[in-house]
């Protein structure tokens, strides 16, 4: 079940990042309307980024892989709810679908950690289980 979990906190994750290429800001102004994709701002690039180097560690199985898919995430609720006033752009479909899937595979991503904390993966066949505390305070009885 957690190579199902993390296989699509994966694609999750390339969706957001494909979702630079949709529109990002929607600019109406005198001379009509202008859409702006996601790859041609600067946070847009850096998500971009974000995205690719998550996949990557999702891939190598490093499990705080969340942190790379939330920080994705906050980004694109920070345009998404950016303030809006007379000229100002407004939000197109990019930072949505890019919000939508990072909360899916921070919840996925999340919910992998914690089970395998729980079934013990990562432990040597001669440690013993460790039950509240982990280092030295978890080999002490």
């Amino acid at each position: 079940m957690s190579a199902t979990r993390k296989w699509i906190a994966q694609a999750c994750v390339a969706a957001a990042g494909a979702a630079m290429f949709l529109p990002w800001n929607v600019n109406a102004g005198l001379s009509g309307t202008q859409t702006v994709s996601g790859i041609s701002t600067g946070v847009g690039r850096i998500l971009l980024v974000i995205c690719i180097l998550t996949m990557v560690l999702i891939q190598i199985r490093w499990r705080p892989a969340w942190i790379g898919a939330g920080f994705a995430g906050a980004m694109a609720v920070r345009e998404l709810f950016s303030p809006s006033g007379v000229g100002a752009p407004d939000a197109g479909l990019g930072p949505q679908i890019a919000f939508i899937a990072c909360a899916v595979a921070v919840i996925l991503l999340g919910w992998n950690m914690f089970a395998g904390v729980a079934a013990g993966e990562g432990r040597g066949p001669d440690e013993p289980p460790r039950w509240f505390f982990s280092g030295p305070l978890g080999r002490r009885r």
